[in-house]
């Protein structure tokens, strides 16, 4: 699946601790532990070289006290932001803290106006839904990717994988591990969002809405909805994971930088020769992504469309 090497995915989509590290996963920013997990499988005993991505830096995180023949290189990468709700009361606070009056009254004026002029309801799949509404759900979200996929002619890593999310999301909501939240307009879902959770973090995964209700803040409305919920639920903090957009950075109220680990055997001329050209590696990628020539000027999203669109003509993702 897109992510699923990452550490901070493997905690939530895998419910898995990378082996290089010791239960448990200690939450700074509310001073909160992550429930004891599962390890991921070990790598080869041969192996003297290892690299484990996207570790968030609110996390806090033990070493294998056992792994005495490797040493570590950290290397700070991307950006991530937040929503941190402590301190808050209730959602109307948190906007009213973070945003301007006028950018609070345009959006409640268009919340009306949708709420109106449409037969609007929300509705959050946490703890228990039944199996044909999912199915009928993630069809509905397969298409309304689709659909944006075809208008902004950008790739999504989503779309050839939506199998493989349909297959673990279910258990997961009954157990409380993930969730779908959902607007209808009358039965038809026009806005649909994919979380994950872990203790008193939401992990924002995946958000869609349909392009015909785009005179309305969709973005806005489902993320007020979204933090109303998570706060009767004593859940503080809604990350949004990598990457920066001007939606992430208006509605945030704090940053973090995901870092990479390097691990090598200390003594292993390869494995220092390895290290050398990963770390030069991972420092260019970032000063590009710096200056705004990674992610920006340049991306890969936009030059990889077209290899996708030819592999989802008759594509149907229920039998890949």
């Amino acid at each position: 699946m897109a992510h699923d090497t990452g550490f901070v995915f493997n905690l939530f989509l895998k419910r898995k601790l990378h082996f290089f590290y010791e239960n448990p996963v200690f939450n700074k920013i509310t001073k909160v532990q992550f429930q004891a997990l599962p390890s991921t499988k070990t790598i080869g005993l041969n192996s003297n070289f290892c690299i484990v991505t996207d570790i968030p830096d609110y996390l806090e995180t033990k070493i294998d006290k056992n792994l005495k023949s490797w040493k570590t290189r950290t290397i700070r990468q991307y950006k991530g932001f937040i929503c941190n709700f402590r301190g808050y009361e209730n959602a109307k606070d948190y906007v009213k803290d973070n945003f301007s009056k006028k950018a609070m009254r345009s959006m409640v004026a268009k919340k009306r106006q949708l709420e109106t002029r449409h037969a609007i309801s929300y509705v959050f799949y946490f703890g228990e839904i039944n199996r044909t509404q999912y199915e009928f759900l993630f069809d509905r979200f397969f298409t309304l990717m689709k659909k944006r996929f075809d208008v902004k002619k950008v790739y999504n890593r989503y779309l050839l994988e939506w199998k493989k999310y349909y297959d673990i999301v279910y258990p997961m909501i009954l157990n409380k591990e993930a969730s779908l939240f959902v607007i209808y307009n009358g039965k038809e879902p026009i806005a649909m969002a994919l979380d994950f959770y872990m203790e008193d973090v939401c992990f924002g995964y995946i958000q869609i809405f349909n392009p015909e209700y785009g005179k309305y803040p969709m973005g806005d409305v489902a993320m007020f909805k979204r933090l109303e919920w998570l706060m009767e639920r004593d859940i503080w903090i809604f990350d949004f994971l990598m990457g920066e957009t001007y939606y992430k950075r208006k509605w945030s109220n704090m940053k973090y930088f995901y870092e990479h680990q390097i691990f090598y055997r200390s003594g292993s001329l390869s494995a220092l020769i390895k290290l050398f050209f990963m770390v030069g590696k991972l420092k260019f990628k970032q000063f590009l992504r710096d200056k705004g020539i990674l992610g920006k000027m340049f991306s890969m999203d936009r030059f990889l469309y077209k290899k996708m669109s030819k592999k989802l003509i008759h594509y149907d993702w229920k039998n890949p």
